[in-house]
């Protein structure tokens, strides 16, 4: 009998945050898969895992780099998607644990391809998991979607056209993978009298998290700020 592939989000950062179901995949879990980048938390995401991971448990980390090509990252996950098929038809469970949500932005959405290609049929359950943008909002009382009112959601990566587009739509805007570029996204901003309807989050939900309503106390921010940040826009120049 095969055992189950569990691809778990926990989170954008506060342990409280994990669900239950979270827990319980990670409790029984036979093996734990942990995904690290030179940005990632995973020193935070291991000490969550060994809280609940079971004794026996083996627990594995992942290198990833989000710089590598297409081809490259496929091979990569193709290679990692193998061992854990070879796993799971030992019987084992397998757990993937990532940030946030498993389906937003995350490379678990690279293993659960990968996953699927070789073996379609494989047993796999996604715990979906509290989504950075959706913690920085609760920390700064910001109403993502009100009424009739659009949220869009863009990784900054994007090119200065498209994202001037995105604002010129209106609604609200969940700005992610910011990175180096906070520097540009504020002098978007600016360009559209928007610092004002803005909010700024990064590294919620860790001890070293940094909450920004005043987003001008950003302008001459060393260019690292951005890192594991959200902005969050409300594009609506009349306030009610």
């Amino acid at each position: 009998m095969s055992g189950m592939f569990y691809a778990v989000g926990v989170g954008p950062g506060d342990p409280e945050l994990l669900t239950l179901k979270a827990v319980r995949s990670l409790q029984q879990a036979a093996v734990i898969y942990i995904p690290t980048s030179p940005l990632s938390r995973q020193s935070w995401l291991a000490d969550v895992v060994q809280s609940y991971a079971a004794e026996n448990c083996i627990v594995h980390t992942v290198k990833f780099s989000l710089g590598i090509n297409s081809q490259q990252r496929q091979d990569h996950w193709q290679q990692v998607a193998g061992v854990i098929i070879d796993e799971i038809k030992q019987g084992k469970d397998v757990a993937f644990v990532t940030l946030g949500d498993p389906l937003l932005y995350s490379v678990s959405i690279y293993l659960l391809r990968a996953l699927r290609q070789q073996w379609y049929e494989i047993p796999v359950t996604v715990i979906p998991g509290v989504s950075a943008y959706a913690h920085a909002a609760a920390l700064t009382e910001f109403a993502v979607g009100e009424g009739d009112q659009s949220v869009t959601i863009l990784p900054t990566v994007m090119d200065r056209d498209s994202l001037r587009a995105a604002i010129k739509k209106g609604g609200t805007l969940v700005l992610m993978k910011i990175g180096k570029r906070l520097a540009q996204i504020l002098d978007l901003l600016v360009e559209f009298n928007l610092l004002e309807h803005a909010v700024f989050v990064a590294r919620a939900g860790l001890p070293d998290q940094r909450i920004e309503t005043d987003l001008t106390r950003l302008q001459e921010a060393d260019p690292s700020a951005g890192n594991l940040a959200i902005i969050l826009v409300d594009t609506s120049m009349e306030q009610s």
